[in-house]
Parts: structure tokens; C-alpha cells; sequence
């Protein structure tokens, strides 16, 4: 037998004599004083003594037991398993899951915490070892329990401990890493939820082994239900903590494209962000910046806030078509993991631009196309396509456009316009410009549909904007928006030189949505919305309420806005924040399924895989099923972090190559974990045990025993009720004399 707090029997068990002194000094307080009446008494004690003796002996025992299981109580005993069966416990079930989500690389005294975490473990495990009773290992980490939700078997469930098993799993547990995911205890406990039912005669134990960081519980009721099911399943849950101190971490939490991707030899605005996760500000952070290997100058960032997230941006020019790669890297600090971001794109020689004109001399494309290409030499890396309103029934060709223009069109059918609805939501980028052509009726019933479809807002008139007294004031007013980037500045001249004479109006009963996902960009010198924006699914639709065009119409010119020199800026930084949700490179996580779609009429459906850091001898082939029209391959279960390089072939036979870049998911960096007092917050009425890792040391059996609080508090309620029975019994009371008398 060991008891959790030996300490307390050094001092507890010389109290249990203390019944016994108190005893022997009441015997010798007593004084003898004979006389004669007292003589028929003592001849009665003579014929009751041994009673009475037996009586005094037994009130005495039950008094130094009572005072012995207090004591034993508070000092927690723990008998070993195999004294277990004498209480009917035949099988002890050890359910261990460990924490291997990458926060546990957190480095403590040159050792990770996940080595702690699998330090744990194994002393458990040897501790149960041995015993005369059977063992029982279930061992899954987080990473793996989410594997299990999908329905997969545990590879090591209910498995009998023995010397061989023990040496097995010591040795899975030395090549045991800290996985690159966020796996949490949702998926762990509810992992343990579907393990079988224990038997009749067995004991479940299930340990959490884990780092317990706060981010992870979030989900504070969703947890709390997890746990408590588990605790009613098991006879013990146990939660064993490995961490002790924090660290200060940064982590590089973005790496993309500002306003979308440029076609290959266009500058591109590149936008890195670094989140400080520690409770110190950090100073002239320095991020070194690779190009498909070779080195940028880095950005330094001057300060970062505790808790606080900077964003940079950079310049980076992807000079050839095909497959690119960038990657923004932080010094050594305690998580690894994440001070590395990686961005991939398969850059090509332009992107093709989609432009429906409804205007009556098809001027509205004219400016525009000009803006994006001039001369028809694509300097911008867009490829401009004009196309009547007809081309939209083409719904397949649709995903292949940076971005779509509606330029002052009369109407479209619902088809075309649900077309466009799930290009947008699926990422796409739309601008509609307004004219005298624009059907006000089809635009709110179609396009605006009570909110629900791409217009941001109904249309009322067209309206025209009054010349006003004060000189010197601009007629557009624009935002701090990326689009409208050109214009910043005190000294920039070119924002006075846009005039507008005609602009349609919105319904006078329009109220902007409280979702927020309705924003003006620009607005009139008389207050009335001129650029609107709205966010729809995953893409975006910007609207402006003035044509497009200078040429005159029968109201007469509505606006300058095409002749300003900065407009062919304003349109390629428009087209580029348009495409930015679509093209900015897909975005794969670590530890998730990665899959790559490709089109079959213009893929084969084989090609070649090279994973991250690896060589040739470790590429493997993909055979993809093709669904749907298209080529759908798995590379990777759980993906790893890095660039995964795909050598595709076309249906012409030219080779081409693919880079994905798979990152670490976002905030497992953050290191703030739970004290014993915070996690009995978020587990109110949760049966449960905590200890701190460094408490089980190499000589503790409590893990692998049963522990006898709640059989000695029992035993001691049961001792106290008959000692004040027999103490009663073993009293004299007078309460027959007085009603005699």
C-alpha cells in the first residue's frame, strides 16, 4: 500500500494513542473514598465487571479507529492492483490520451513538453505493469482521434500489458513527435466516448494527457458535455497537465498576396503577418523572406505588442510563368512550427478578364479594356475578353476569369444571373457599373433581390450631382480601401480632377444590413454612396453608380472618371482586389486531407507527388478518380507542412509542375495554458482528478492502484455512529429515577 501524502501519517498516526492517554489520566484524577453504602454497589460492579470492562475496551477501540481513518483518509491510501481483487475490481483498462497537438513542442528545460507528456506515460504504464491483476493499455493521441470520428479502429485498444507490450510501446514512444495540428480534447474525448463498453468486472481509468492551452478551450459547454460522458463511462478520469511556465512564442500568421496575384513579371504587393503570443512586447522583429529559394531582403517588423498581430507589406515579382514559391521565416524561439509560412501559385503569362458590355457603343468596354491592356499587350498581366451578355450561359468557363465587369446592362436571364451568384460565393470577383442602359426594375428584382442577391443595394433614379458654391471641393470622397490606394497621400492631386454630373440615386427606404457585410467605399461630396461593396459566400461584388464611360448620353456626360490619369491604376488594383479571394493561392492546412481537382478535358488523370523535404526515392504516384468532369486525387491523409510539388501532364503531352503549400493552422502557437482553478471553471459538475505532471515521480503507485478516500469515510461514519450508540449504552442515565419519582 502507498498513500498520496505520506507526510500527513508521520504526523497523523501519533494522534491515534491519544484515546488511550486521555483514558489512563481519567483513571488517575480518580480518588478513592470508601464508605458504606457503597458496598452493595461494588458487589454489583463485581458481578457486571467484565461487561462493563468490555464495553469501556470496545468504546476506546472505536474511538483510536476513528481518529486512525481520519488520518489515513487525508493521507490517501492507494492499495496495488492486485490487492484490487479482494473489492471485486478483476481488470484495471488504462484509456491514455495524449496531447501531440504542436504546442507540445514548447521547449521546457531543453526538453518539449511532449517528451514530459511521454514520460508520463510510460511511468504509468510501468507502474501497472506487474501487477497480479490484468492490464489493460488503450493509448491514442489527439492527431489520431480525429481519425477515429471518420470510423477507423485504434491501433493500440485494449491491448494486455505484459513485459513484451511494455517494451513495444516504450519503443513507439521514443519515435513519437509532436504532430503539426491543432487536435484538441473535443476530439480526444469524444474518441473515448466510442471505445467499448468496460466489462462487468473491470476498472476504466482514462488520463488526458495534455498541455491544457487555453485557445483549445474555447468550447467551453461543448467540452464540459465531452467530459462528463466520459466521467460516467469511467471509473476515474484523470487529467495530468505537463506544462508549468509560459513561454513567449511569435508565430508568421499570413503570407499572401495584398490584393490578389499578378500574372508572371508583374510587381506584386505581398502582405506577411506576425502575431506575438507572449506577454512581452517584441522588438525590431525580422522576418527573412525566400523566392522559390532564393533570398529577399527581409522586413522587419519595429514592434509587436503582447497579444498583438502586425501586418507588412512587401514587394515580390514572380518573373517567369509556371510554379512559384515564398516562404517568411522567424528566429528560433519555442514553437518551431509556426515561425515558418509558405505560399505557393502557379503564375501565368496574364489572366483572363471577362467584360459583358450593355452599353449602346460598347464604350464602356472600350475604356476599360484599354485600362487593363493598353495597347493589347497585357503590361498589367490581364487579358481582357469582351463578350455579349450571351457568354454567360457558358456557366463552365466561368471559374477560369480573374474577374467579371457588368458594364451598363439592361438585363440577364435568372439563369445567368444565378450563374454569377455561385461564381461569387465561390470566390469570384464582380464589378457592376451602372449607366442608362441598366435596367432599374431587373437590377433590384434580380440583382439586389431584397438583399439576398449581388447588389449590395436597390437603385432609385438617375440623379444629378448639383454644382456646389464652395469652390475647391472634390466631388468624390473615397476611403482608406485598398482600391483606392492610388489617391492616398496630402500632396495627391488627382482625386480634385474626377467630376461627376450623373450618378443613380438608392431607394429612399434602403437601410444598410446590420451583418455588416455591406460597406461604401467612396461616396458624393453630398453624402450619396458612389462605390459599394458587398461580401457574398467567399467572394466580393463592388458596384459603382456612375458609368463607366465619358462619352455623352442623352442626360449628357456622367462623369471624367475613365480620363483621370490615374485610372488605369485604379482598375488594375480593383482587378487584383477582385481576384484576390479566388487566386490567391489555396490555402491547405497540416494534418487535414490534401487533395488536388484538376479538369479532365485538359489534365491526365496520373501524375507524380514529391512531398516536403523529400527525395526523389520518396515521390509516389497518384492515380485520381475522375467525378463530375474532373480529375479528383488524395496526395496526403494528413498533410505535412512544407511545398508539395505535382508533375502534372496535359492532354497534349506537355508537362507542367504544381506547387501546394500546406501551413500549420493558426493560434496552437499560443502558449497561455490553464491553472487547476480555470479548468474547474470550465468543468462544473465534472468528475474528475488533476495533477501536475512533475507530482508523479518514478517511486508513485497511485496511477496504477485504487485509491480508499471514499471506503474510509464511510468506514468512519459507520465507527462514529456505534461509538456514540455503545457510549451511550456504556453511560448511566437518570431519566427512569426521576420518572419513578
Amino acid at each position: 500500500m502507498s498513500f498520496l501524502f505520506q507526510s500527513l501519517l508521520t504526523v497523523g498516526l501519533p494522534l491515534v494513542a491519544v484515546p488511550t492517554v486521555i483514558h489512563l489520566i481519567n483513571l488517575r484524577r480518580r480518588r478513592k473514598v470508601e464508605w458504606a453504602a457503597m458496598d452493595f454497589l461494588l458487589e454489583s460492579q463485581k458481578r457486571n465487571k467484565k461487561w462493563i470492562l468490555l464495553k469501556q475496551l470496545l468504546l476506546l477501540a472505536l474511538r483510536t479507529l476513528a481518529i486512525a481513518l481520519v488520518v489515513l483518509m487525508l493521507a490517501g491510501p492507494v492499495i496495488p492492483s492486485d490487492w484490487g481483487r479482494l473489492f471485486g475490481r478483476g481488470v484495471t483498462h488504462h484509456v491514455l490520451l495524449v496531447d501531440d497537438s504542436y504546442s507540445m513542442s514548447d521547449q521546457r528545460d531543453q526538453r518539449s513538453v511532449f517528451d514530459e507528456a511521454k514520460r508520463v506515460v510510460l511511468e504509468i504504464l510501468r507502474q501497472a505493469d506487474g501487477r497480479a491483476e490484468q492490464q489493460l493499455v488503450t493509448l491514442l493521441r489527439f492527431s489520431d482521434c480525429r481519425r477515429l470520428s471518420a470510423g477507423d479502429a485504434a491501433e493500440w485498444e485494449r491491448r494486455p500489458l505484459d513485459a513484451q507490450l511494455l517494451a513495444e510501446l516504450e519503443s513507439l514512444l521514443g519515435k513519437w513527435r509532436p504532430s503539426e495540428t491543432d487536435a484538441g480534447p473535443s476530439d480526444a474525448l469524444q474518441a473515448a466516448q466510442r471505445l467499448p463498453e468496460p466489462q462487468a468486472d473491470e476498472t476504466t481509468i482514462a488520463y488526458v494527457v495534455s498541455d491544457f492551452r487555453r485557445p483549445q478551450w474555447q468550447e467551453q459547454a461543448q467540452l464540459a458535455q465531452a467530459a462528463q460522458r466520459v466521467s460516467e463511462r469511467v471509473s476515474q478520469l484523470r487529467l495530468i497537465q505537463c506544462v508549468e511556465q509560459l513561454h513567449d512564442n511569435l508565430a508568421v500568421t499570413r503570407l499572401a498576396p495584398e490584393s490578389g496575384p499578378r500574372a508572371a513579371g508583374i510587381e506584386t504587393w505581398m502582405e506577411l503577418a506576425v502575431a506575438n503570443y507572449g506577454e512581452r512586447a517584441a522588438a525590431a522583429v525580422a522576418v527573412t523572406v525566400e523566392q522559390d529559394g532564393a533570398r529577399l531582403p527581409a522586413v522587419v517588423i519595429d514592434e509587436i505588442g503582447p497579444g498583438e498581430e502586425v501586418a507588412q507589406r512587401f514587394r515580390a515579382t514572380f518573373a517567369d510563368a509556371g510554379a512559384h514559391e515564398l516562404a517568411a521565416s522567424l528566429e528560433s524561439d519555442a514553437v518551431e512550427l509556426d515561425n515558418v509560412r509558405r505560399f505557393a501559385l502557379e503564375a501565368p503569362a496574364s489572366y483572363p478578364v471577362l467584360i459583358i458590355d450593355g452599353s449602346v457603343d460598347r464604350d464602356d468596354s472600350y475604356y476599360l479594356a484599354n485600362a487593363l491592356s493598353p495597347g493589347g499587350k497585357n503590361l498589367g498581366g490581364w487579358a481582357p475578353q469582351i463578350e455579349p451578355a450571351s457568354f454567360l450561359r457558358k456557366y463552365e468557363q466561368l471559374a477560369r476569369f480573374a474577374a467579371i465587369f457588368l458594364l451598363d446592362l439592361p438585363r440577364i436571364d435568372e439563369a445567368e444571373v444565378a450563374a454569377l451568384e455561385d461564381y461569387v460565393r465561390r470566390g469570384g470577383g464582380l464589378a457592376i457599373f451602372v449607366g442608362p442602359q441598366t435596367g432599374r426594375d431587373f437590377f433590384n428584382r434580380q440583382l439586389y433581390r431584397d438583399g439576398e442577391g449581388l447588389a449590395p443595394a436597390p437603385l432609385d433614379v438617375p440623379t444629378q450631382l448639383l454644382r456646389d458654391a464652395e469652390p475647391g471641393v472634390a466631388d468624390v470622397v473615397v476611403s482608406d480601401h485598398p482600391v483606392f490606394r492610388v489617391f492616398a497621400g496630402q500632396r495627391n492631386g488627382f482625386l480634385p480632377l474626377a467630376t461627376v454630373d450623373f450618378f443613380y440615386a438608392l431607394d429612399p427606404t434602403w437601410r444598410a444590413p446590420l451583418a455588416g457585410d455591406v460597406t461604401t467605399l467612396a461616396k458624393l461630396r453630398n453624402d450619396a454612396p458612389l462605390v459599394m461593396e458587398k461580401r457574398l459566400g467567399e467572394g466580393r461584388v463592388i458596384v459603382q453608380l456612375t458609368k463607366l464611360s465619358p462619352q455623352p448620353t442623352q442626360l449628357g456626360v456622367w462623369n471624367n472618371w475613365s480620363l483621370n490619369p490615374v485610372f488605369p491604376v485604379l482598375v488594375n488594383e480593383l482587378v487584383g482586389y477582385l481576384s484576390a479571394s479566388r487566386d490567391a493561392g489555396e490555402a491547405h492546412v497540416s494534418g487535414l486531407p490534401l487533395t488536388l481537382e484538376l479538369p479532365e478535358e485538359e489534365f491526365e488523370p496520373e501524375f507524380e507527388v514529391t512531398p516536403p523535404r523529400a527525395t526523389a526515392a520518396r515521390s509516389f504516384a497518384v492515380a485520381a478518380e475522375t467525378r463530375d468532369g474532373r480529375h479528383v486525387g488524395e496526395l496526403s491523409k494528413p498533410a505535412d507542412c512544407g511545398v508539395w510539388k505535382v508533375e502534372l501532364r496535359t492532354r497534349d503531352g506537355k508537362e507542367v509542375l504544381r506547387y501546394l503549400a500546406v501551413n500549420p493552422p493558426r493560434g496552437e502557437g499560443d502558449l497561455h495554458f490553464l491553472d487547476r482553478t480555470e479548468i474547474a471553471e470550465r468543468l462544473p459538475g465534472v468528475d474528475y482528478e488533476f495533477m501536475q505532471s512533475s507530482e508523479l515521480g518514478g517511486d508513485d503507485e497511485q496511477l496504477a492502484g485504487i485509491r480508499l478516500q471514499d471506503s474510509l469515510l464511510y468506514a468512519l461514519l459507520a465507527a462514529l455512529v456505534i461509538e456514540q450508540g455503545l457510549a451511550y449504552a456504556a453511560s448511566y442515565h437518570a431519566g427512569g429515577a426521576g420518572r419513578a419519582a
